[in-house]
């Protein structure tokens, strides 16, 4: 457990300042600043898990790969489980450390109900993108995961914003998730759980 929270650790350091400081503290603030008003007013849980993504958990793959960083890891005495195990808990961490107070300090000065409700969405959203994000970058490189996810999101855009069939969509979301706090949670640990498996049987195959 030491070697993957030492490799954790060594992921945060390899961020540049504004990803490793300012980011989750501008995430923290937002989640504060919702105890104040309704989400449901049109804020969206869905940006700032775009924003928690892409500028803090993406990061240190590309790192990674821009510095061949893979190979080096084969030397060092950690196990391809210890960097799959050591990625997939940067990103809880990451998620814990921006969204857990938020949700600490809520009851305690706030009565706003929909507060919650709209972190746990932040959380799904990150989950999501996550377990998308690590099984294709174990599988294909960075790279080529980031071109895949755009594509994909364009294409999504796309479908549901021309073809005008959005609220369907948000209709089959609300069927298969439970539209509740604990709805939400569960099914962004759910996410993660089964993106970990696949991503072990990825990482355990693949050619350095």
């Amino acid at each position: 457990m030491n070697r993957i929270a030492a490799f954790m650790l060594l992921d945060f350091r390899s961020l540049p300042t504004l990803q490793r400081v300012f980011v989750p503290c501008f995430l923290f603030l937002w989640m504060l600043m919702f105890f104040f008003d309704n989400p449901e007013k049109g804020a969206s849980a869905v940006l700032p898990g775009f924003i928690l993504v892409f500028l803090v958990i993406i990061q240190p793959c590309i790192i990674t790969e821009k510095n061949r960083l893979e190979t080096l890891y084969a030397t060092l005495p950690l196990t391809r489980d210890d960097v799959v195990k050591a990625k997939y808990l940067y990103a809880v961490c990451i998620q814990a450390v921006v969204m857990l107070p938020a949700l600490l300090l809520k009851p305690l000065f706030f009565t706003n109900n929909g507060t919650a409700y709209f972190i746990t969405g932040t959380f799904l959203t990150v989950s999501f993108l996550t377990a998308m994000l690590y099984p294709l970058y174990f599988k294909i490189g960075i790279n080529k995961t980031q071109a895949v996810m755009v594509v994909l999101f364009v294409v999504i855009f796309i479908v549901l914003f021309v073809s005008r069939s959005l609220p369907g969509f948000i209709a089959l979301c609300a069927r298969i998730i439970p539209a509740t706090s604990l709805g939400k949670a569960t099914a962004g640990l759910l996410l993660l759980f089964l993106s970990y498996l696949l991503s072990l049987k990825i990482y355990r195959t693949r050619d350095l």
